[in-house]
């Protein structure tokens, strides 16, 4: 579907209503190298469904009264057999040209025993879905007796020194095409949070100082009997916030992030949309409302255990003893620290006398800041050793305790004003960072600010999700935990906050589009990103599941600076803070 739409789309929506004209179904029937092979007309019923939340993102029931009866009983030679696709589209009608728009609605293949015929109706029913149902296993997509391996990367069976890296992107490129014979595609970069353009404003720099931002971070292996889709979001799912589907109009395989929608022009306007307006339904589904999300990681094996290790706070260093190492630090080597004292900030590691290096996070290897490793813990260090500007750099990496653990709180960023005294006699202030990592054990605590969500803690109390085992199990740090917990987060707090509003039909939607509207009863207009789209071709209406568009604190700072972001607190809340603690807020920090 195009980005923008025209003036002319919104005017043929607009005649039919006042002027209704029965819109017009057309499908292409294409053989296996996608060639029309022929056409069926007819007036159509039944549903056509567009889900952002879903692999198989468009499925299909029609019913026609098609026009070319002999060819489209099941026989082999008909124009519904296994091995044809078929292309949907729907048409309005132009009263000023006596001619139809065409729109598409994409490419299907048939699923399930999905085609039948009633010769006394002369009505045929379809089912289908997008091209995913070739990849899943419904109609392709399964691997047989093979054994498919992703190495994270090679290296010199002498030295140990890596050679070279599996990059994410390029191993889908390579499953797209050698398994699944798909070379019409676009794949774009997976890899770390701070290596994006949307989230770093210095990602060229990152990129570079971090060569192994897009690289497969631990080998993979599929068995016999998997799919190609399998395989597929494993590999999407090594970093948050991607999504893989078929391109509506070319059919495309599209791999990217989910669009954020911060900077998009809206699509629809609310002036417009009150106008094609049938009904609405606003509902919350209070049980998946989530404002909290902790997340439960790999239990790391680590290769070597320091049995001592010694804090030098002159030189602010931890001197580890090993009891067998190597005799210079290896790359990917992971080591387990009792960490005897807690550190004060940018650390050094010194294992069994080979030199300091430098301890930092692990997804951004910024320092460390004072107080990140308590006394008494048990940590693991990942170590990355480089060549840059002709010489070996090596950090080490810290990927968190002996199990991954992160936690991340929806908040409206203002202080509580409330004490808790916690079991050991310690105070701390009611949902401030130190009250989530007490209660909830956890060191590593993100704070998502918004200001003016009606999920936060502050409004609702505490409502939280646990995500452990399968898929999380595969989350080797904190910082990458963190960043999971912070889309499941968004997920549940934004997805939730839906609006539901039936039009007459709008063949021109798709999902993740920003649109304005102004609910029943209310005065004040919202922007929203569409999540679904279902179109009903009994009545040719669109119903529309579109969710509330709450711009982030980091967001407002980064577009619109500090006065908008500021903006969405009272006078009254902010002349409670000093000027120290709103250099903080505008630093990121909640208040």
């Amino acid at each position: 579907m195009p980005s923008v739409i025209t003036q002319e789309d919104l005017t043929l929506v607009l005649q039919q209503s006042a002027a209704p004209q029965t819109p017009k179904l057309r499908i292409e029937v294409l053989d296996s190298k996608q060639r029309i092979v022929g056409t069926v007309y007819g007036i159509a019923s039944g549903t056509l469904s567009i889900s952002g939340e879903s692999d198989v993102r468009r499925t299909a029931s029609l019913t026609l009264h098609p026009t070319l009866t002999e060819k489209i009983r099941l026989a082999e030679d008909s124009l519904l057999w296994l091995n044809k696709d078929i292309r949907i589209f729907v048409s309005l009608y132009n009263p000023k040209t006596r001619q139809y728009r065409e729109y598409p609605l994409g490419t299907y293949v048939y699923t399930d025993t999905s085609v039948t015929y009633d010769a006394s109706s002369n009505s045929l029913t379809i089912n289908c879905a997008d091209f995913m149902k070739k990849l899943d296993g419904t109609k392709n997509g399964q691997l047989g007796t093979l054994t498919i391996g992703y190495p994270a990367y090679k290296e010199d069976t002498d030295t140990g020194e890596v050679l070279s890296r599996y990059i994410i992107s390029k191993a889908i490129v390579e499953t797209l095409e050698k398994l699944a014979n798909i070379t019409d595609h676009r794949i774009d970069d997976i890899g770390e949070h701070n290596a994006m353009p949307e989230y770093n404003e210095d990602w060229e720099t990152y990129r570079a100082e971090n060569q192994t931002w897009n690289t497969i971070p631990y080998d993979l292996e599929f068995s016999a009997g998997c799919s190609v889709l399998s395989i597929l979001t494993t590999l999407r799912d090594l970093y948050p916030n991607y999504e893989m589907f078929f391109d509506m109009e070319s059919n495309a395989f599209i791999c990217q992030q989910k669009p954020l929608c911060y900077e998009d022009d809206l699509f629809l306007d609310n002036s417009f949309l009150q106008r094609v307006l049938i009904s609405e339904n606003t509902a919350v589904d209070m049980t998946a409302v989530r404002n909290i999300c902790e997340v439960w990681g790999q239990v790391t094996d680590p290769d070597f255990f320091a049995v001592e290790c010694a804090f030098d706070s002159d030189s602010n260093t931890y001197n580890a003893t090993l009891p067998v190492y190597r005799d210079k630090y290896r790359n990917g080597d992971i080591i387990a620290v009792k960490i005897p004292s807690v550190n004060q900030e940018a650390p050094l590691l010194n294992l069994n006398s080979l030199g300091d290096v430098p301890v930092c996070s692990d997804s951004r290897e910024e320092v460390l800041p004072a107080g990140t490793l308590k006394t008494g813990n048990v940590y693991a260090f990942k170590i990355k050793r480089r060549y840059v500007d002709g010489e070996y750099v090596v950090k080490a990496c810290l990927l968190g305790q002996w199990q991954v653990h992160a936690l991340n709180v929806l908040t409206n960023g203002r202080k509580s004003g409330q004490s808790i005294t916690t079991s050991d006699g310690q105070t701390c202030e009611l949902y401030s960072r130190e009250y989530f990592q007490h209660f909830y054990n956890c060191d590593r605590v993100d704070m998502t600010i918004i200001a003016n969500s009606p999920f936060t803690v502050e409004k609702i109390g505490e409502t939280p999700e646990v995500k452990t085992g399968n898929e999380y199990e595969t989350i080797y740090s904190d910082d990458l935990a963190a960043d999971r917990a912070k889309w499941e987060n968004w997920k549940n707090c934004r997805l939730t906050d839906n609006i539901t509003i039936t039009t007459i039909l709008l063949p021109f939607l798709d999902v993740n589009k920003k649109v304005s509207y102004i609910k029943s009863g209310s005065d004040t207009e919202h922007q929203y990103i569409i999540s679904a789209v279902s179109h009903n071709f009994s009545d040719f209406t669109s119903t529309i599941t579109m969710y509330r568009f709450y711009p982030s604190y980091e967001m407002l700072l980064k577009e619109a600076g500090t006065h908008k972001a500021l903006s969405e607190y009272t006078h009254g809340t902010l002349g409670k803070f000093t000027h120290d603690e709103l250099i903080t807020v505008i630093s990121g920090q909640e208040l």
